[in-house]
C-alpha cells in the first residue's frame, strides 16, 4: 500500500452531505496537512502486500503528534510566522484545548497573535473506522523575547498537550490549573514561586513557572489538599533546582551519573490527623533508556539505614517528560512505630543516601533463551557415575543455573547415588523435608551397578526458589549465593553430597569470607563494592590462592582513594605500596581508555599468570584498576611500580593537553 492509496480516501465529518461542492477542497487541505507533518517513512515502508492494520498500528503509535513548522530551534529571526500542528484521535472539543494552550500558555500571561486557525475532524475508511482530528494554529512572533520564551516552554506544553488531547479529564485539569480561578491554594503556591523568582533571580528563572504548572498537574487532588502551600512550593523548587543542576552538569560530563538528594521534615494532614513525615526529593539522570528507578528502589535504600521506614501511601510521583534522560522523584516516608526521624538519622541519610542510590538503579535485561543441552547432561551423568566406585561413596551432584523468571530462579541438578534397600526416592525426600526448594522432576535412570547388585541411579531434576533474597543493591542477582543456598538445602534434604562442579566456587567463597572478617573492624565499607572488587580479580585462580591480607591491602587502597576523590583538576589518582613479598598499585580515573594503555606497559614484563593479580571496578562514575604483584625482588618491584607511574604521568599529561585544545 503506498502513500496515495492509504490517504486518498479521506472523509470529512461534516453535517452537510459528502457531495457538497467544497468537500474536495477540505479533503485536499487535510491531505496536504498530513503530508506536511507525518514522516515519509510511515508510508514508504508499506507496499501493496502490507495490510492496512500494520499501517494503522504504526500511525497510532505516534498519536497524538504535536509539531511545529518551522521547528522552534530553526526559527531564530523575528518577526516570523510559526505554525503548530496536532494530529490525534478524535475527542470532543480537543481543538479548543489545543488553541488555548498554544495561544495563551506558550508565553504564560500573554495572548499571542494568532493569524490563522484551522481544524478538521475526519475518517480514513481505508485504514479504520476511527475518527481523527488535525489542527493548525499559526502565530506571528514579533519579539525576540517571545521566541526565546516559546523555545523554553514548548517541551512542557507538548507534554501537557499529549495528556489533554487524549483525555478530557486531563484537559480540564490542565486548563483549571493554568486558569487559577477556583483554587486558592494554587494561587498561593504561584505567589510563593513568584516571590522566590523576584528574591532569588540567580537561582530561579521564569521557566520555574512552567515547572510549577507541570508538577501541579501531575499531583493528585488529595495530595495537594493534604499538604500546605509552603510544602508544595518546596517540592516544586527542589524539582526545578535539581533538574536545572543536572542539565548544567550534563553539558560538562554527559556520560557521568549525576544525582542529588534533599530531605526535609514536613506535616501532612490526612483525614484530620496531622502526621510528621520526611520528604525525599531525588534528581537523577539515566545513562541509557534501559534503566529503571522507582519507588521500591528509593524505599529499599532508605530502609537500609532506617529499617522501620515505610512510604506514605500515594505520596510518590516521578517527574520525567517523554523520553528525556532526567527525572526527579518525590516520596514521603514515616516510621512504622509512629516515632519521628531523629536528627542523626536524617544526617546519615543526607550523607550516604546519594551514593547508595547510584548502585540501586536497575538495568532492564532481556530474558535468556537457552534450550536444554542433552549431550552435556549425558556427559555429566557419565562423569558423576565414574566418581562412585564404592558402596560407601556419598551422592555426587552437578548443579547448573537453568533460567530465571520474574520472581524465581531455576537450577538443574544431576544427582547420582548408589541405591540401597533403605533408599528413599528423591521426590519423597523433598516432600518430607518441607523445604523452600520446589522440586521439578525430569528423569530417573540406572547408569551402572556396583558388585553387579547395587544400582547407580542418576536423577535429573530442577529446583525453583524465590530470587528476591539474592538480589544485590543494584538489582543484579548473586548466583553464587543462590547456588550455595541450593547446595546447603540439598545437604539438609538428601543428606551429605559432594558438589562435583562447585570446588572452585567453594574456595572463592572461603577466601571472600576471610576477607570480610579482616575488614569487619577495619573500615565501614560498601558490601556491593567489595563483591564487585573480589569477583573482578583476574586471572580467576587468584580468587582462590591469594593471601586474604594482600586482598585487604588492595581493597583499602581502593576504598581510601574513592573517599578522598580527585584533587583539583587532576584526571588520575595513583596509590603505590610496597611490602617484602608484594607490590600494590591502585589507579582511579574518570577516563575509559587508561586500562588498555597500562596493560600494554605491563606486558613487557612477561609475567606468569600467578605473579600478577588485576582487579577492575567501576563505581560512582569512577573506574579503578588495581594490581597485586607477587614478587620478593625489590629491584623488580621498583621497576614494575616505576613503569606504571610513568604510564599514568603520560596519560595525565595527554589529558591536560586535550583539555587545553578543547577550551
Amino acid at each position: 500500500m503506498n502513500k496515495e492509496n492509504a490517504f486518498s480516501n479521506i472523509v470529512p465529518i461534516f453535517d452537510f452531505p459528502i457531495e457538497y461542492s467544497n468537500s474536495l477542497l477540505y479533503k485536499d487541505v487535510i491531505k496536504n496537512t498530513l503530508k506536511k507533518i507525518l514522516p515519509n517513512r510511515l508510508f514508504n515502508e508499506f507496499d501493496e502486500r502490507e495490510r492496512c492494520e500494520d499501517l494503522k498500528l504504526h500511525m497510532d503509535e505516534m498519536l497524538p503528534l504535536i509539531t511545529s513548522v518551522p521547528g522552534v530551534v530553526y526559527c531564530d529571526e523575528v518577526p516570523c510566522h510559526m505554525s503548530f500542528f496536532v494530529f490525534s484521535k478524535y475527542r470532543s472539543n480537543a481543538f479548543k484545548f489545543f488553541f488555548e494552550m498554544i495561544s495563551r500558555w506558550l508565553v504564560p500571561g500573554k495572548r499571542l497573535n494568532v493569524v490563522l486557525i484551522y481544524a478538521a475532524d475526519f475518517r480514513l475508511p481505508t485504514l479504520s473506522n476511527d475518527a481523527y482530528t488535525v489542527c493548525e494554529v499559526m502565530l506571528k512572533i514579533e519579539e525576540k523575547e517571545e521566541l526565546e520564551e516559546i523555545q523554553r516552554n514548548l517541551p512542557i506544553i507538548e507534554t501537557e498537550l499529549r495528556l489533554g488531547m487524549g483525555s478530557s479529564y486531563y484537559a480540564r485539569r490542565i486548563l483549571e490549573i493554568k486558569g487559577l480561578l477556583a483554587d486558592e491554594k494554587t494561587v498561593a503556591i504561584h505567589e510563593n514561586i513568584a516571590y522566590l523568582l523576584n528574591r532569588l533571580p540567580n537561582f530561579f528563572q521564569h521557566d520555574i513557572l512552567s515547572e510549577t504548572q507541570h508538577v501541579l498537574v501531575m499531583c493528585r487532588d488529595d495530595f495537594k489538599a493534604s499538604r500546605g502551600c509552603r510544602h508544595m512550593s518546596r517540592i516544586i523548587c527542589f524539582h526545578y533546582l535539581f533538574r536545572k543542576s543536572i542539565r548544567d552538569a550534563l553539558k560538562k560530563s554527559p556520560k557521568k551519573r549525576h544525582l542529588h538528594v534533599k530531605l526535609f521534615k514536613s506535616k501532612v494532614n490526612l483525614q484530620g490527623e496531622k502526621r510528621v513525615v520526611l520528604g525525599v526529593v531525588v534528581g537523577i539522570n539515566f545513562l541509557s533508556d534501559k534503566e529503571v528507578f522507582e519507588e521500591r528502589h528509593l524505599l529499599t535504600a532508605i530502609q537500609h539505614y532506617v529499617p522501620t521506614a515505610k512510604s506514605l501511601e500515594n505520596s510518590f510521583f516521578v517527574n520525567r517528560r517523554g523520553s528525556e534522560d532526567i527525572a526527579s522523584l518525590y516520596l514521603e516516608v514515616e516510621k512504622s512505630d509512629g516515632s519521628q526521624f531523629t536528627t542523626e538519622e536524617i544526617r546519615v541519610l543526607q550523607r550516604q543516601l546519594g551514593d547508595d542510590l547510584k548502585d540501586r538503579i536497575e538495568p532492564l535485561m532481556h530474558p535468556v533463551f537457552m534450550p536444554c543441552n542433552e549431550e552435556e547432561i549425558m556427559r555429566n551423568i557419565l562423569s558423576l557415575s565414574n566418581q562412585i566406585k564404592y558402596l560407601r561413596d556419598i551422592p555426587q551432584v552437578f548443579i547448573s543455573f537453568d533460567r530465571q523468571s520474574y520472581t524465581d530462579l531455576f537450577f538443574t541438578i544431576i544427582l547420582v547415588r548408589v541405591i540401597k534397600p533403605e533408599s528413599v526416592k528423591i521426590d519423597e525426600m523433598f516432600k518430607r523435608s518441607h523445604t523452600y526448594l520446589e522440586y521439578i522432576h525430569d528423569r530417573c535412570k540406572t547408569v551402572g551397578y556396583l558388585r553387579r547388585k547395587y544400582a547407580k541411579e542418576a536423577t535429573v531434576f530442577r529446583v525453583r526458589l524465590r530470587k528476591e533474597q539474592f538480589l544485590r543493591k543494584d538489582h543484579s542477582i548473586d548466583l553464587y549465593k543462590a547456588r550455595q543456598a541450593v547446595v546447603t538445602e540439598l545437604n539438609r534434604v538428601v543428606g551429605e553430597v559432594r558438589d562435583y562442579n562447585g570446588g572452585m566456587i567453594s574456595k572463592q567463597n572461603e577466601l571472600l569470607s576471610a576477607l570480610r572478617e579482616l575488614l569487619e573492624n577495619e573500615v565501614d565499607y560498601d558490601e556491593l563494592l567489595l563483591e564487585n572488587f573480589f569477583y573482578s580479580l583476574n586471572p580467576v585462580i587468584m580468587r582462590t590462592v591469594l593471601d586474604p591480607e594482600a586482598l585487604k591491602t588492595l581493597f583499602l587502597m581502593l576504598h581510601t582513594t574513592l573517599q578522598k576523590g580527585f584533587v583539583g583538576e587532576e584526571k588520575f589518582a595513583l596509590n603505590i605500596r610496597v611490602e617484602p613479598n608484594y607490590a600494590y598499585v591502585m589507579i582511579t580515573s574518570e577516563e575509559l581508555s587508561f586500562k588498555d594503555e597500562i596493560a600494554q606497559a605491563i606486558n613487557k614484563f612477561h609475567l606468569h599468570s600467578t605473579e600478577l593479580a588485576t582487579a577492575f571496578v567501576k563505581t560512582y562514575g569512577i573506574r579503578g584498576i588495581g594490581y597485586i604483584y607477587r614478587c620478593d625482588d625489590a629491584l623488580k618491584q621498583r621497576e614494575f611500580c616505576q613503569t606504571i607511574q610513568d604510564c599514568v604521568d603520560s596519560l595525565a599529561q595527554k589529558a591536560e593537553e586535550e583539555a587545553v585544545v578543547v577550551s
